[in-house]
């Protein structure tokens, strides 16, 4: 039994034989209603609302410093991203970003992702406010080839991109 209800049987045993005595050996049992203010209600522990509102609090400011890691992408500019090049072909990307600077293209070489496999790098071409402004761009690129710098037509899978934000 719960202590309550045990501490309530004890309050009625005792009201019981307090009667009894003064009234003698009657066998009769009378029903003890509980008072109002003994009704279970739920006890709020305030040791553990200050624990869970701590963790929440916890909780979110990890989330919120972790959000910094993602890369953020600025929609006002796009780029031509070019294909990714292994970081045994990293002279080969400078040849071709050197390249296409001397031809008056807005050229940056950016390492992306350096893991087990090694470090990728890709070329970011143009930073124009629309895909529109970029699709010119994107149709010289792709055709572009290069004497003794490579595949024949290195920018073949070139696409428009959003840039992202440094």
């Amino acid at each position: 039994m719960a202590p309550k209800k045990l501490h309530l049987l004890d309050i009625l045993r005792d009201k019981e034989s307090r009667n009894g005595s003064t009234q003698g050996s009657s066998s009769q049992r009378k029903s003890v209603a509980a008072p109002s203010d003994a009704a279970i209600s739920p006890k709020i522990n305030v040791n553990k609302i200050a624990v869970l509102m701590f963790t929440a609090i916890a909780v979110f400011v990890f989330s919120y410093n972790c959000a910094g890691d993602i890369p953020k992408v600025d929609n006002s500019r796009y780029c031509v991203v070019s294909s990714k090049f292994n970081s045994e072909d990293l002279e080969l990307a400078k040849k071709l970003g050197t390249e296409l600077k001397s031809q008056g293209y807005n050229v940056t070489l950016a390492e992306i992702g350096a893991g087990s496999e090694g470090s990728h790098y890709t070329l970011f071409v143009g930073d124009q406010p629309s895909e529109a402004a970029l699709s010119e761009t994107l149709a010289k690129l792709q055709e572009l080839t290069f004497d003794g710098l490579g595949d024949a037509n290195p920018f073949s899978d070139a696409r428009i991109k959003p840039l992202l934000k440094n």
